[in-house]
């Protein structure tokens, strides 16, 4: 087969004939690839006498439209493939002879010998309508990771976009797609395939289809990437009739990610974003149900940008509900052994091969095999209790460490630790809903946001003013929320891991009084004895910064979770340790003073310059 990049220029041979029409550019190379698989069909003497390309020819665009209408018409997997191609055509008009000319010369040139019809079908522009497209190194790695020799069945649900379909190609399995509206590229592929492949029109958590004698038919395989964060009424499982979702009042991802499981005998592949694999409330739940019934085998962290149509994180999740996994395979693919420029924008998967081999040693019970490719800063194997001890957290970074963090983890292991929540008491800030209120209750404050904690020394006066509304309701609220001297503030989201430590001359609660922005966690000493400044100066070294990056989450923003925080491990520090802290941070705070004071000094230089000639030239 000829290079996947000159395979653009077979799709423009055709589709830049119809550049003049009203139609998009995805339509127009949509239309451009129908026409190319009536030529292959006729090739392969598939068609009907009504649908030659000479005839329709013969009676110009009215030949062609009407030729396009009666494949159509045509029962599945045909019909499905032209499904639109009148529509499209009859946009076009006359220039849909020029087209159909090109393409009967390209494939009685035999095009489809030297260029693979899914490298025509992938230069499709990006259809719009659909939130994202996997690339095609993406649907064949799932396709590896899944689709065992002797497979005979493979389930395809929400397949819109033709790339699973198209890395199916060669398997002689059968392909059961469900998509929730018409889906021609996959059709149009599946025209190429020698496998049989059925495509059927629904919504597979409302209306599955896949059924034999009333009840779920059972795949060898599955691949899949269901659309994100589905907002669905309650009724969808509700009303299951089988059996499906363990976890009834899941969210979409975790009811498309039961649905899968419950159809599927064997492994399946799916797409899921990074929110699924740390979420808490019912992803917790549905990640926690996986784990316990041992059908997760491995995790994989797909680059950013990936996926065409999103930026949102997103990992490859490997299931397998045939053997039960004691453990799972992490790997961190974001990084830039995996990770590849495809073009302007545009990022694709290398290396896969060492992925393939991480996980099939997952399955031989030896897992060891497979970190002869890939070191531990790559891909680590965890036990399903550390995971579940975790709050069943599946997302790759928490466990696949960089040396830098590693390092980190090693040396607090050498020490005596405690759980941040045994010695400080972690608190939320005030709500939105209780801020910038106008009432006559509501006081006016100063916040302290990210901006405000600095590198060294105490925080400084921050200059924020809100008006809020203390909760009547919640005894000893306005304790809670009021910074204190020697408080800790923690940014648990966006510039995750940045601490501050509040001076002695914070002012008193209430009017004037100091409250953490909404972005910020606030840590306070348990016991009154113990000073948390030296812990506020330990969490903000090089260790303590890259231990609390281990525990950041986040699809697009980074967060800490305050019940993942809490059971962060600290080094326990002895009085003295504490003591020696305080003198440091004291002396960062003389010294930064001192440095305010001579930039002051500084600034003040020119001002008096400009000031002595202002004066001099007014005589």
């Amino acid at each position: 087969m000829a290079h996947a990049e000159n395979a653009k220029g077979v799709l423009f041979e055709v589709s830049d004939r119809l550049r003049n029409s009203p139609l998009g550019s995805h339509e127009c190379g949509l239309l451009a690839f129908q026409l190319l698989a009536w030529g292959y069909l006729e090739q392969q003497g598939r068609l009907d006498s009504a649908e030659s390309i000479d005839d329709a020819l013969e009676r110009g665009a009215a030949g062609v439209l009407d030729a396009l209408k009666h494949l159509e018409s045509r029962d599945a997997p045909i019909g499905q493939a032209f499904d639109g191609a009148s529509r499209r055509a009859h946009a076009v008009g006359n220039d849909l002879v020029p087209a159909t000319v090109s393409t009967k010369r390209l494939t009685e040139g035999g095009i489809f010998e030297r260029f693979s019809p899914v490298d025509i079908a992938n230069a499709l522009e990006h259809d719009r309508t659909m939130s994202f497209v996997a690339p095609q190194e993406l649907a064949a790695l799932m396709v590896s990771l899944t689709v065992s020799e002797g497979c005979s069945s493979i389930y395809c649900p929400w397949e819109t976009a033709g790339r699973l379909v198209g890395a199916l190609l060669q398997s002689p399995s059968t392909i059961y797609v469900e998509a929730p509206y018409a889906a021609p590229v996959s059709a149009l592929l599946s025209l190429f395939r020698h496998g049989a492949t059925e495509i059927v029109i629904t919504d597979p958590l409302r209306a599955p289809t896949a059924l034999k004698s009333g009840r779920l038919r059972k795949f060898g395989a599955t691949l899949s990437l269901p659309p994100w964060n589905m907002q669905l009424a309650d009724d969808v499982s509700d009303r299951d009739l089988y059996g499906r979702f363990p976890i009834k009042k899941a969210n979409g991802n975790g009811l498309s990610v039961q649905h899968i499981v419950a159809q599927t005998d064997g492994r399946a592949a799916v797409v899921v974003p990074n929110g699924f694999l740390f979420g808490l409330g019912r992803d917790r739940d549905v990640r926690e149900d996986l784990l316990n019934k041992g059908l997760v085998e491995a995790v994989i962290a797909l680059p950013p940008g990936l996926l065409q149509g999103t930026n949102i994180s997103s990992a490859l999740l490997l299931l397998n509900t045939q053997t039960r996994c004691q453990s799972v395979g992490l790997v961190d693919a974001t990084q830039p052994h995996f990770a590849k420029v495809a073009g302007k924008g545009v990022v694709g998967l290398s290396h896969t091969e060492a992925i393939i081999a991480f996980c099939q040693s997952l399955s031989s019970g030896r897992p060891e095999l497979g970190h002869h490719q890939l070191d531990e800063t790559m891909a680590r194997t965890v036990s399903v209790s550390e995971i579940l001890a975790n709050d069943a957290v599946l997302q790759v970074d928490r466990y696949v460490m960089a040396q830098e963090q590693r390092a980190a983890q090693a040396a607090l292991d050498a020490l005596p630790t405690a759980a941040l929540d045994d010695v400080v008491h972690s608190y939320s800030p005030v709500p939105n809903k209780d801020r910038g209120v106008d009432s006559v209750d509501a006081i006016e404050v100063y916040e302290v946001g990210a901006a405000d904690l600095p590198s060294t020394g105490y925080i400084r006066h921050p200059e924020k003013k809100v008006t809020i509304q203390l909760n009547s309701r919640r005894p000893g609220y306005s304790d809670e929320v009021f910074l204190r001297a020697h408080d800790l503030v923690l940014i648990t989201k966006g510039s995750t891991g940045k601490i501050g430590i509040v001076p002695d001359n914070v002012p008193p609660p209430g009017p004037g009084g100091w409250i953490a922005g909404q972005s910020a966690a606030i840590l306070r000493s348990r016991d009154p004895r113990f000073d948390a400044r030296g812990l506020g100066l330990w969490l903000r070294s090089e260790m303590g910064q890259q231990l609390l990056a281990g525990i950041k989450a986040g699809a697009t923003v980074p967060l800490i979770s305050l019940a993942t925080l809490r059971k962060l491990m600290v080094p326990v520090l002895t009085p003295e340790w504490i003591g020696r802290a305080i003198d440091a941070l004291r002396c960062e705070d003389e010294i930064q003073h001192q440095i305010e004071a001579l930039e002051q000094e500084q600034r003040g230089i020119a001002s008096a310059l400009w000031q002595e000639f202002l004066q001099s030239t007014a005589h």
